[in-house]
């Protein structure tokens, strides 16, 4: 039987995970090895005699998950030791499934439990080649191409590549300021208490820094569509609001003159401010679902983020349908929340129209890996199977993914691969 959410009693003082948890030396526990052998382990067996859905009748290839994608989220749930500086704790990959030879990027983390973790990540001394390697026995479970070290990371980041992972210039993944473009070293700020107020001309500086990348790549401006933003560095709705309106007039003032834009917030909630971003360009609205459960999700983000309701989210993405959005969507991480819960979640969230984009904590402390519930220990890759499916199911209402894939395959026809299609495109935003 699934075990029940924690429920804090009134008394506890909240919320449990506080910023700057990260100790300054990492640790061994051989208990923390002794759990993830065993998930692990159990994870290998699962995959193994898992057998992808068939989706060659769908429109849209992107509602089925393969063994490769299980496998590199099992590896970014686990975290990797590593023989790697750790001025970088965040690294992403490219896998090749050889099945169907799709490609897809995966972040993996080197968490501050690495030498407990039984999972090793190795580089080539030169070029991209790496390696994931079982520690126990010395097998290299996957032999990902190296993309990147995230930290220090720039203000923005190219979502579609082309099948030979070419970087195209029709949507970005913007971060001004703050979040993993400030660098990133764990998956929940409130434990690695990443906050600092940004400069005040860091969206001029962003703007001019992209349009210069897009001239020095030859690429027409024109060519942008989608525009994801995420900043997470403004406290209110009304300075987030101001900062999203500022930063779309700076786009369209710089020729990026069709782009639409997508915000991702968790500041914005009133009609009101949803108009103004819809009048200023935006054709989707994109929130952050920690947890269902309303109490872990006070417990491990805090009263200021974490105390907004399940219901309260719903009624917001109600809102944003009401306000004209063609997309709404909402990311979820899982693993806070019971089985049941999250299917129940999830369920509801489609209900009101949602597309649920999911992905799979990285555990950067112990302290993170024990926030997990005991039903994805129990039920291992079930419990991210059967989520992940649950919340590829809810693209039916439309993603932002969609819409910019359509126009990756537009402009690579007309850039000399005229047979490329949905299909052949690499997942690089899961």
């Amino acid at each position: 039987m699934p075990t029940q959410a924690f429920v804090p009693p009134a008394a506890t003082v909240l919320p449990l995970m506080v910023r700057g948890r990260q100790p300054n030396t990492e640790t061994a526990d051989p208990a923390v090895t002794a759990r993830l052998v065993d998930w692990f382990g159990r994870a290998r067996t699962f995959i193994g005699s898992y057998t992808p859905a068939d989706d060659t009748h769908l429109p849209d290839p992107d509602t089925s998950l393969s063994r490769t994608q299980l496998l590199s989220l099992a590896i970014g749930f686990t975290g990797c030791d590593t023989d790697q500086a750790r001025d970088q704790r965040t690294y992403t990959v490219v896998y090749a499934d050889p099945d169907s030879g799709k490609h897809n990027f995966q972040t993996l983390c080197v968490p501050y439990y690495a030498p407990a973790s039984p999972l090793r990540f190795e580089r080539d001394p030169a070029g991209p080649g790496c390696r994931i390697v079982w520690k126990p026995t010395g097998d290299v479970l996957a032999a990902p191409r190296f993309h990147a070290g995230i930290f220090g990371a720039s203000s923005h980041y190219y979502s579609r590549v082309a099948p030979d992972l070419t970087e195209l210039p029709t949507a970005a993944i913007i971060s001004p300021y703050s979040t993993c473009a400030g660098g990133c070293v764990g998956c929940s700020r409130n434990e690695v208490g990443s906050w600092a107020p940004p400069p005040r001309d860091y969206i001029a500086r962003h703007v001019a820094g992209l349009a210069a990348d897009y001239d020095r790549r030859g690429w027409d401006r024109a060519e942008l569509i989608s525009v994801n933003i995420t900043t997470g560095c403004q406290p209110d709705e009304a300075r987030e609001l101001a900062m999203m309106l500022e930063l779309i007039a700076a786009y369209r003032a710089a020729g990026f003159s069709n782009v639409a834009f997508f915000p991702f917030t968790y500041a914005i909630h009133s009609r009101a401010a949803m108009d103004q971003l819809r009048e200023a360009g935006c054709l989707g609205f994109i929130g952050t679902l920690e947890c269902v459960n309303d109490a872990e999700r006070l417990r491990q983000w805090g009263r200021h983020k974490g105390a907004i309701t399940f219901e309260q989210h719903l009624e917001k993405y109600r809102r944003a349908h009401a306000a004209g959005f063609e997309v709404v969507e909402t990311d979820y991480v899982l693993g806070a929340d019971s089985y049941p819960e999250m299917l129940r979640g999830v369920a509801e969230l489609f209900g009101a129209g949602v597309a649920v984009v999911p992905n799979i904590k990285r555990n950067y402390s112990v302290a993170q890996l024990a926030s997990n519930h005991a039903d994805i220990w129990a039920m291992g890759m079930t419990y991210v199977a059967d989520g992940f499916a649950a919340c590829l199911a809810t693209y039916a209402h439309g993603t932002i993914k969609r819409r910019a894939a359509r126009a990756s395959v537009d402009y690579l026809r007309r850039h000399g691969w005229p047979q490329v299609g949905l299909r052949g495109l690499p997942i690089r935003h899961t």
